[in-house]
């Protein structure tokens, strides 16, 4: 996978302005191509089109490389998830394409072969499926501006519009702070009975529940659930499986000493997926496969209190938020169905505030 980290944390957010070049670029170059055909070759010719072609793959990777510094500075609801990640995917290979498409141009005008007509037939329809390319990149960024962010965010009201009237909160209904809507989406708000719903809504892989120590504790009118583990690892899970997902966690570690695993597509112990906040001040994104650990990013973090702690996974894409900022931004191979749960390996008092979960598209 390229790199992502070649724009400085310093420069300016300029993807917005960026991205019109490739567009144009690569769409009049099309239409030209297309109208070379028709015109005599002193008003316009093969040349002239390659070049337009290169240009359009140069501003194609500058806008590449800018819309993913953009992508990680901005905070985008569960519903924009799968929007940025598409996006992202059709920027990758709309570059990667028309890059290859330039440089075979160039080459043919090196073995000065580009004349002959039946290669500038093919070479125009080879272009085309590019053009298919930039469309859905543009139409999924748009999406982006216009229903997510700086535009009027008529998508972002008419889908939660959708989900809070197709949401029912059953568990609710019996007294209980785990609530499940009719699209799968669950939330545990810490309330008196949090033991008993930590108990019966999640199993343990490592440990036992009686090694946290688990108690409720109150801050004002909000309810919390207090983890003092006594062994570690401690592992636990929710039981149902899912794929594309978003997990968001408020959690207070200030007094824990160790490392706290967010794991998410549990398989069992020895496989899964996780984002890791340790006391040192790191947090690590990775993989646990066979018991081997693979790292797909880590960096440093600094906060205390209550920390609010996004985790997404769609697709290839693995992002981690801490307090609404990109903490930390993955790649790796697409994971299977799995679980979410904890796992503690430390000492010290870990408290809930709650836990949500959103699957994406």
């Amino acid at each position: 996978m390229i790199d992502m980290n070649l724009i400085p944390e310093w420069a300016l957010n300029i993807h917005p302005l960026v991205v019109h070049f490739p567009i144009a670029l690569l769409v009049v170059a099309a239409g030209l191509n297309l109208l070379t055909f028709f015109i005599p070759k002193k008003w316009w010719d093969e040349g002239k089109n390659t070049i337009l072609y290169g240009l359009g793959a140069v501003a194609a990777i500058a806008a590449y490389y800018t819309g993913q510094s953009a992508a990680d500075t901005v905070f985008l609801p569960s519903q924009a998830q799968s929007v940025l990640n598409n996006h992202a995917d059709w920027a990758f290979w709309t570059v990667w394409y028309f890059g290859l498409y330039a440089a075979a141009r160039i080459a043919l005008h090196w073995y000065k072969i580009m004349d002959k007509f039946s290669l500038r037939i093919l070479a125009f329809v080879i272009a085309l499926p590019g053009v298919f390319l930039l469309f859905q990149t543009g139409d999924h960024g748009a999406k982006l501006v216009f229903g997510y962010g700086a535009g009027t965010g008529q998508l972002l009201e008419q889908q939660s519009s959708a989900n809070a009237s197709a949401t029912t909160d059953s568990l609710l209904q019996s007294n209980s702070t785990f609530t499940v809507n009719d699209n799968g989406n669950w939330s545990w708000e810490i309330g008196p009975n949090g033991v008993s719903t930590l108990l019966s809504k999640f199993q343990w892989l490592e440990g036992a529940p009686q090694d946290l120590q688990p108690s409720v504790v109150k801050s004002g009118d909000n309810y919390l659930i207090q983890l003092t583990p006594e062994s570690s690892p401690n592992f636990f899970t929710v039981r149902n499986v899912l794929l594309n997902m978003q997990v968001d966690y408020y959690l207070d570690l200030s007094n824990f000493d160790g490392e706290v695993e967010l794991v998410n597509h549990v398989q069992d112990a020895q496989n899964y997926d996780f984002v890791t906040l340790s006391s040192e001040g790191t947090i690590t994104q990775g993989r646990v496969i066979g018991g081997e650990t693979n790292i797909f990013g880590e960096e440093s973090y600094s906060a205390s209190g209550i920390l609010f702690v996004r985790t997404v996974v769609n697709g290839t894409h693995f992002r981690a938020y801490i307090n609404k900022e990109m903490a930390v931004h993955g790649h790796g191979d697409a994971p299977e169905t799995g679980k979410v749960g904890l796992r503690l390996n430390g000492s010290g008092t870990v408290i809930i505030d709650s836990i949500s979960l959103t699957q994406l598209n």
